[in-house]
């Protein structure tokens, strides 16, 4: 099952980066995304029918981490869709309200979660058992599932509410993002701020992408969930320089010749070659 889930998961990724390099339009891209997740759900599903887990670990890594991946995206660029189409037209201060607003709403609709919400934040896993397998759901443990999953065989109802907290976070970035940009606050204008460096970053821009790629699959972030344009955003403000579309970065930097880790391999052998003259130093 690990193998498949993630032999799926990277395809999928896969297709969303592609969406995102190649689309400019929001709404575009969320369509196209949406297509592709369900695809990806629809194929994830019908493995989970086929074949049985091989250990209750192996299930609650499922059902906690695995499958609310994918479908927090799903969620994720429903929701979008829909914010964007009804974004109104016309003054920016008109426009910044309406994303105000549906970010206040965000962060109240965290308050339905409660304790699971708190359980779920603070990494617990003592009562994993119960939240993340099949069948042990009592009826008083407020089951959910969301309009895209609501097969209790294919779901514990918790994987869903994961899932809610996961593409909530995701839009509660995107909206504070298009907030400040409407308020004219870039990376330029946050980087005199006290809490941010003065670094600038003088190598290439690939090279930056490289490395967000690596430390974005290595997992290094909120415990491998933040994604690649999040992680993108901070080593802009950290380092001062604007990345674009990182998306195309990496498609560029993927249809290398030499390779797709140019930048990783050089500062890899400069370290080897700076710690060897300290090993040297010491045989001398």
């Amino acid at each position: 099952m690990k193998k498949f889930i993630t032999d799926l998961t990277a395809a999928w990724d896969n297709e969303l980066q592609i969406i995102q390099a190649n689309e400019e339009q929001i709404i575009k891209i969320c369509e196209a995304a949406i297509n592709v997740t369900k695809k990806a759900l629809s194929e994830l599903r019908a493995e989970l029918l086929r074949t049985d887990f091989q250990s209750k670990e192996e299930e609650i890594w499922f059902f906690k981490e695995a499958k609310p991946s994918i479908l927090s995206k799903l969620i994720y660029y429903d929701k979008l869709y829909h914010l964007e189409i009804r974004r109104p037209l016309g003054r920016e201060k008109l426009v910044r309200k309406y994303l105000e607003n549906e970010m206040l709403h965000l962060e109240h609709s965290y308050d339905s979660y409660s304790e699971f919400y708190f359980y779920y934040r603070t990494g617990q896993a003592s009562l994993d058992e119960v939240y993340f397998t099949r069948g042990l759901q009592s009826e008083s443990t407020n089951w959910e599932a969301t309009a895209f999953d609501a097969d209790p065989n294919l779901s514990t109802g918790y994987d869903c509410k994961v899932a809610r907290i996961i593409a909530q976070d995701m839009l509660l970035q995107y909206l504070n993002t298009e907030i400040r940009r409407l308020k004219g606050i870039s990376f330029t204008s946050l980087s005199h701020t006290p809490q941010n460096s003065n670094l600038q970053w003088t190598g290439p821009k690939t090279g930056l992408v490289e490395l967000i790629y690596a430390l974005a699959q290595a997992g290094v972030f909120n415990n491998g969930k933040a994604d690649y344009k999040e992680i993108a955003q901070h080593f802009e403000t950290m380092f001062n320089i604007p990345l674009d579309n990182i998306y195309k970065i990496f498609e560029k930097i993927r249809s290398r010749e030499c390779g797709p880790t140019t930048f990783l391999d050089s500062v890899k052998v400069k370290l080897i070659d700076y710690t060897e003259k300290f090993h040297q130093l010491r045989i001398n």
